[in-house]
């Protein structure tokens, strides 16, 4: 039996949108929109945050269809958001101090046009090439029309737009001047790997940093680390939700907060797009997991998408490192030249030789004076973007995507961040 979408025609620039709850219904128009080649952005990985029930998220989808078929999809998800989670170690514990007071203060129900899982970047999804030119300012204007009238018509007047690139970011500025203002998200960071018949990574890299790398793994060997790659988390989804959570209580920056499930059904949808890397200690003769990534595959990059760490054993073995280093052999091995790390542990990624690539997030609110003190308060609640200066592969020029040079500024960060 087909189910049932919910319509409500709204015709802009001879677009007309629909909203709809179910996932499934979706799946021409998410390959004409998406296409099917990045596992961030595949059907498959928002189908597995469904399934897993995620607490206190609502998913909504927006379809915009012309004569040609789906010209957009926009997924959307509703949950409750503390205001400050990006923001300095200084403004959340001013924030805490309210909160004793005021436990609501600056927590808000957000509509939110992205992914509730971490994929460091948009999910707006407007198509590729000629299709995607065909949205200009007005054709923007309207699909955001229709996007805060279905916050509004759930009683919820704060819309953010999650992360959406540089490039993307300055097509929607002009078209949603008047109702959005854009900030700086956490950026996300990048390794390029030089080619094997070049060296490789450890051929690249510097003296001094591969003389860090060999101390730190002779480290974990002498902590008795071993590490392996697994298609399957069957039997250890305890134990690797668990690794998750010591991540999350020990983190600065919380964006989402997964549950057990979510592992497990990411391995059923994406089955060989994804793979786990486990570490693991012998103690008194006993093999016990102190570390995990979720790997997520595409044709030229490996995406650690959520690490999990046992915190008793992080600081002695250097674990954050040899998982990472693990990591990047196991794209050698692939014949894949880049790994994108993520957001957050800016220390530990500059030091690999990883770059960041600017994010920002819109923010609008139907209240005006709300949205003008959100706006005030921009630098305080969504801090200038940081990442530490390192010349990891000696003295060549750091990496630039899409011919814009990376900006990077020193400035202390927290170490103890959620890795995505």
């Amino acid at each position: 039996m087909p189910i049932a979408i919910e319509h409500r025609p709204v015709s802009t620039t001879l677009t007309t949108y629909r909203w709809t709850r179910h996932l499934a219904e979706l799946t021409t128009a998410w390959t004409q929109c998406f296409g099917d080649e990045y596992a961030l952005r595949s059907q498959a990985l928002q189908a597995a945050a469904e399934a897993s029930g995620m607490p206190d998220v609502e998913t909504h989808y927006l379809v915009g269809e012309d004569a040609e078929g789906a010209a957009c999809v926009a997924p959307c998800f509703t949950f409750k958001v503390s205001l400050v989670t990006m923001a300095g170690p200084r403004m959340q514990r001013i924030v805490s101090s309210v909160r004793n007071v005021f436990p609501n203060f600056l927590q808000l129900r957000v509509f939110v046009v992205g992914s509730p899982i971490s994929n460091c970047g948009d999910l707006l999804g407007l198509g590729t090439g000629e299709r995607a030119a065909r949205w200009d300012s007005v054709r923007l204007a309207g699909l955001f029309d229709e996007i805060t009238r279905r916050a509004y018509s759930l009683n919820i007047g704060l819309v953010l737009i999650k992360e959406p690139d540089t490039a993307l970011t300055d097509r929607l500025r002009p078209a949603l001047a008047e109702r959005f203002f854009f900030a700086e998200s956490l950026p996300t960071t990048y390794l390029a790997i030089p080619d094997l018949a070049k060296g490789g990574y450890l051929g690249a890299i510097c003296s001094r940093y591969r003389n860090k790398l060999r101390k730190r793994k002779s480290v974990g060997e002498q902590n008795h680390l071993t590490w392996e790659i697994s298609p399957t988390c069957r039997g250890q989804e305890d134990a690797v939700f668990d690794l998750y959570r010591q991540v999350l209580e020990n983190s600065a920056f919380v964006f989402e907060r997964l549950n057990r499930e979510f592992f497990p059904q990411v391995e059923r949808l994406l089955g060989d797009r994804m793979f786990f890397l486990f570490g693991y200690r012998q103690v008194d003769g006993v093999r016990k997991l102190v570390a995990c990534e979720l790997v997520l595959i595409d044709r030229d990059t490996l995406h650690p998408l959520y690490s999990g760490f046992d915190y008793w054993v992080k600081k002695d073995s250097s674990l954050y490192f040899n998982a990472f280093y693990r990591i990047i052999e196991e794209a050698e091995k692939r014949g894949i030249h880049r790994v994108d790390f993520g957001q957050t542990a800016y220390e530990v990624k500059a030091e690999l030789g990883a770059v960041c690539t600017p994010l920002f997030v819109g923010v609008h609110h139907r209240n005006r004076v709300l949205h003008a003190l959100l706006r005030a308060l921009r630098s305080w609640i969504f801090p200038p973007s940081v990442f530490p200066a390192r010349e990891v592969f000696g003295n060549e020029p750091m990496p630039s995507k899409n011919g814009r040079p990376v900006k990077n500024t020193v400035r202390p960060t927290p170490s103890n961040t959620l890795l995505q």
